[in-house]
């Protein structure tokens, strides 16, 4: 065999290319260059097992796992787990679950300049369950890109608390399972 910078092969070219040779090494044969055997382990057909693949066998089935949702069902979901700090959630399930948030504290807001008594109601009434949705939902959403729910105290940390957490809340969630996944 010629190694690129043989004298006997002066442009460089590998023992591949030479068209005079009769094995190449890891492709069965006999000689000092016989590594059939390393390649056994791998199985016949691809490499790749038989049904299946990324999409199908990962996607998440149900909210608690992870699964894309739209406004409404993420709404649903969201106050349908208000103490559940277990499984994940999805992207989509987090963000549109904010846009709520947002819309809703625009209300109140609004609500609490024309009147203080309909604002501390509307506080109690609102506020309270959506911060503590919004806290068991931040968690999931960890959980989603396999991180501690512990996490979520990094954001009381001044100035780069909420640059951390942001960038964990945009970070996609791993494919398939993680230690975090819930099944009930």
């Amino acid at each position: 065999m010629s190694t690129p910078y043989d004298e006997q092969n002066p442009r460089g070219a590998d023992s591949y290319g030479d068209p005079n040779q009769d094995h190449i090494p890891g492709q069965g044969g006999d000689g000092a260059g016989n590594q059939q055997s390393s390649y056994s382990a791998y199985p016949q057909g691809g490499g790749y097992p038989q049904g299946g693949g990324y999409v199908s066998s990962a996607a998440p089935r149900s909210y608690l796992q992870g699964a894309p949702v739209g406004f409404t069902d993420a709404a649903r979901g969201a106050f349908g787990n208000i103490f559940t700090y277990r499984g994940r959630a999805s992207r989509s399930a987090f963000w549109w679950f904010v846009l709520l948030e947002i819309i809703a504290y625009l209300i109140v807001g609004f609500v609490s300049n024309r009147s203080t008594v309909a604002g501390v109601i509307l506080d109690i009434v609102v506020g309270i369950p959506m911060v503590l949705t919004g806290i068991s939902l931040a968690v999931r959403r960890l959980h989603d890109a396999d991180h501690s729910g512990w996490w979520w105290w990094i954001g009381l940390v001044p100035f780069v608390g909420w640059i951390v957490l942001l960038v964990f809340y945009l970070l996609p969630g791993t494919p398939g399972r993680n230690r975090y996944n819930f099944i009930g």
